[in-house]
């Protein structure tokens, strides 16, 4: 199962470990400015909304946090209704 993250982009969702906004505070900076694992997409700093931290490495996604945590959410309601 996979959650399209933009840029013609899908990740599995069992891969996912955390997610967070690209945009710390003003006080403090974001966590994942401490990330020093690989990066598996390249993209401009200013399109990135949201970074994904899965198995492989770090994502960037041009798509807000909320709507990828509502994309998984959405598949996991579908999966529990089915079964």
């Amino acid at each position: 199962m996979y959650v399209h993250i933009g840029d013609n982009k899908s990740i599995p969702i069992e891969s996912v470990i955390t997610m967070v906004h690209a945009q710390g505070s003003k006080a403090k900076k974001s966590p994942i400015h401490y990330y020093d694992g690989p990066i598996l997409n390249e993209m401009p700093a200013e399109d990135i909304k949201t970074y994904i931290v899965t198995d492989e490495g770090l994502y960037g996604s041009s798509i807000s946090l909320k709507t990828l945590m509502k994309r998984i959410e959405e598949f996991q309601e579908l999966i529990h209704l089915n079964i």
